[in-house]
């Protein structure tokens, strides 16, 4: 891992360290999970998620099958809990071991039955120094053969998007899909009375100064660069959706619109 690589992982491991820590969270931040759930909801079996096992293998209908989700980038599992009814298992993982409390200690609350299975771990994998994060664990059976691969809002914090979605490529079965939410670059616009609006109202572009600027790379995705990612990292039946509705977010008295996307991609079978 560069130097580069390495404080930009250090960065976002102590700014939701320190988020997670907070008793507070935002509105807007409820209200973007909302947005998320309902357009995933809307598209589970475009991202390859099915509503009913019934379509599946005839072990699935003698509930042998486990459907298994990997939400990397997991945060306190807002996703994992959200999709929780159409999976069996959710392994989560996250750089944050603040993150990874909150979402084992949610995942402890919920009502799990014995067959159902909701835990993360505190790990990192595109780190190439592994041994420094739970490298053992993540080269274990548990972590690979996924039925569903999930990095929601997560993509434009790492230091090299292609390798992140190699690494998820690599962990579902063939056949099975990798997705991603993230932000349309260029679709931010900025209102309000900070330096880039212009005055109550005002519009301006950029969130370079915007909190947790630190901890990105970019603002966003456009839809064939997702494309040529998920395509180079050996998937097929791509596709790319775009949120219908913008998404709002607030920092002070800044408002930040944005646009959100979905991209999917299924692993190709060897020989196709």
């Amino acid at each position: 891992m560069s130097d580069n690589s390495a404080t930009l992982s250090e960065n976002n491991q102590a700014f939701f360290d320190d988020f997670a820590s907070s008793t507070k969270r935002p509105s807007w931040i409820t209200d973007l999970w909302i947005q998320i759930t309902a357009e995933l909801h809307a598209r589970l079996n475009w991202i390859g998620i099915p509503t009913s096992h019934e379509d599946e293998s005839t072990d699935c209908k003698e509930k042998t099958y486990s459907f298994r989700l990997l939400d990397y980038a997991c945060g306190e599992g807002t996703l994992s809990r959200n999709l929780f009814n159409y999976v069996d298992e959710a392994w989560g993982i996250d750089l944050s071991a603040g993150m990874v409390k909150s979402y084992n200690e949610q995942a402890a609350a919920l009502d799990i039955t014995k067959r159902k299975k909701m835990v993360a771990v505190q790990g990192d994998l595109l780190s190439p120094s592994r041994e420094n994060h739970g490298g053992t664990l993540f080269a274990g059976k548990d972590w690979f053969d996924f039925d569903v691969a999930i990095m929601s809002m997560a993509l434009h914090h790492v230091a090299s998007p292609e390798d992140a979605v190699r690494a998820l490529v690599e962990r579902v079965k063939e056949g099975r899909s990798v997705v991603f939410i993230d932000f349309v670059s260029g679709s931010m616009v900025r209102r309000g009375a900070g330096p880039h609006g212009v005055g109550k109202g005002g519009h301006g572009h950029g969130t370079e100064d915007l909190p947790g600027a630190h901890t990105r790379t970019r603002e966003g995705f456009q839809e064939e660069e997702m494309k040529k990612m998920l395509i180079e990292a050996g998937c097929d039946d791509v596709g790319f959706a775009e949120f219908g509705d913008l998404t709002r977010m607030e920092f002070g008295d800044e408002v930040v619109m944005g646009r959100l996307f979905v991209a999917k991609g299924k692993k190709a079978r060897k020989g196709t």
